[in-house]
């Protein structure tokens, strides 16, 4: 078996980690994000929703818009993310710009999306 290069093992791992449903906790909006294998669904609190799928390479995730808002649709929302113990932050550059922050602005800084989630608790199944 070939060894994994540690780009590829982290990515993996991130993705790993990535799965599930996510609640914002600080950012200029409220927002939802799930991801389910490589697809995610993103929904603006009472707004917008977007469908699609994505790559990761480390600390990168490229979101091709399938479904949302007709202007993004078919359009690549190039991203910066960091996951780590539950939490998650993520900041999307400009769809269909291809260019992609380098670093995290404050979650304050109204030029930027910068959000960051929480892994929402999962719901217990009924008796």
């Amino acid at each position: 078996m070939p060894a994994v290069a540690p780009a590829e093992a982290k990515t993996r791992s991130d993705l790993d980690q990535l799965q599930g449903v996510w609640t914002s906790v600080a950012g200029p909006c409220e927002a939802r994000f799930l991801i389910a294998g490589s697809r995610f669904s993103f929904e603006f609190v009472g707004g917008d929703i977007y469908i699609g799928t994505f790559k990761l390479a480390p600390g990168e995730m490229d979101m091709l818009i399938e479904e949302g808002p007709a202007d993004h649709k078919g359009q690549v929302a190039p991203c910066i993310y960091h996951v780590e113990g539950g939490v998650l932050r993520w900041c999307p550059g400009r769809i269909g710009s291809g260019r992609r922050l380098s670093a995290f602005p404050s979650v304050d800084d109204r030029r930027y999306l910068c959000l960051v989630f929480r892994r929402a608790p999962r719901a217990r199944a009924r008796a």
